[in-house]
């Protein structure tokens, strides 16, 4: 397992990911990448209420990172590398991230609570 239970593999493939949207060749700031990707994805899996990837087999999410969904993987992707493209600033995420992630979101519906 990787950060905070994200397994390695997945990390790894999201690695790739990044560096394609970044266009980065070689494996120049290997771990820096890692730990981006890796909060990237927990940032997602808070975001839309539950794991992207399964960390258990038969846990209902995606048993690895080709079959997460093109949008979230997409998103995954944008963050991380808004992430390491602007890790000296705090410049906010683009917008497209939760646009993409939006639809897979659960939402929960409560009662109302009487006053």
């Amino acid at each position: 397992m990787g950060e905070q239970g994200v397994p390695a593999a997945v990390v790894a493939d999201a690695v790739v990911a990044v560096r394609e949207v970044l266009r980065l060749e070689g494996s120049a700031e290997a771990a820096l990448l890692g730990r981006v990707c890796a909060a990237a994805i927990l940032v997602c899996e808070a975001f839309v209420g539950g794991a992207i990837v399964a960390r258990v087999a038969g846990d209902g999410a995606a048993e690895s990172w080709d079959a997460v969904p093109a949008p979230v993987a997409q998103g995954v992707a944008m963050l991380a590398a808004h992430l390491f493209d602007h890790r000296e600033s705090d410049a906010l995420p683009p917008a497209a991230v939760a646009a993409l992630w939006r639809p897979y979101r659960r939402m929960r519906l409560s009662p109302e609570v009487a006053a």
